[in-house]
């Protein structure tokens, strides 16, 4: 839902398990990664951290690489709100890469998709472009994928190439005609000829909820 503030005060379940924990502080460490809070990333980092070494020494040690990856991806973002942005970019593609190698687990969020919408925020659209449409070879149909190179696609000119995502969007979704998302609004708009290009700049899917 991209609603970062919600994700960003989440707390585990008291007494649940390491991996269940873990999964949470990701979403909390991305979250304020996304709203450029560098010392809350900082602290979400440290969370997990002692969450990891609790899952090593759990009948579950075996999910390690995969939550070393989930690791490097809220390091990400801290870089991100650090304003560290090339360093960012760099190191979500290595978690991008990683992910390619390892497989994606059934509902992961994959990491070229984020390293797409880190690229639209730092307002370099081509760029994401190519890393949405791999996301989506990878994950077809996604509805944030879509979105987001639907996004890149307008921001660059692309009219035709971002009403075929949009389009895609609306399909998947019965023309958004029971949901309130801001980003299928927007699909719609443009399906109507009625978008400003100055809202596709930057993470703009849900300005409704940032």
């Amino acid at each position: 839902m991209r609603d970062w503030n919600a994700a960003a005060v989440l707390q585990p379940y008291p007494k649940t398990s390491p991996a269940f924990a873990l999964l949470t502080i990701w979403a909390r460490g991305i979250a304020n990664g996304r709203l450029h809070r560098a010392a809350a990333v900082a602290d979400d980092l440290k969370s997990y951290d002692a969450a990891l070494a609790d899952l090593q020494k759990s009948p579950y040690a075996d999910m390690m690489p995969r939550f070393q990856l989930y690791r490097t991806e809220i390091v990400a973002w801290q870089q991100y709100a650090e304003g560290q942005n090339d360093a960012a970019v760099a190191t979500m593609r290595k978690a991008a890469d990683e992910q390619d190698k390892l497989g994606q687990a059934e509902v992961d969020l994959p990491a070229r998709e984020m390293l797409g919408d880190m690229l639209m925020e730092l307002n370099r659209p081509k760029e994401a472009l190519v890393e949405y449409k791999v996301a989506l070879m990878l994950s077809p149909n996604r509805l944030n994928g879509l979105y987001g190179a639907g996004r890149a696609a307008e921001a660059l000119g692309m009219k035709k190439e971002a009403g075929e995502y949009y389009a895609a969007m609306l399909k998947n979704t019965g023309d958004g005609a029971h949901s309130s998302r801001p980003s299928l609004a927007h699909a719609k708009a443009f399906a109507a000829g009625k978008t400003d290009l100055a809202v596709v700049r930057g993470d703009v899917g849900d300005l409704a909820v940032r």
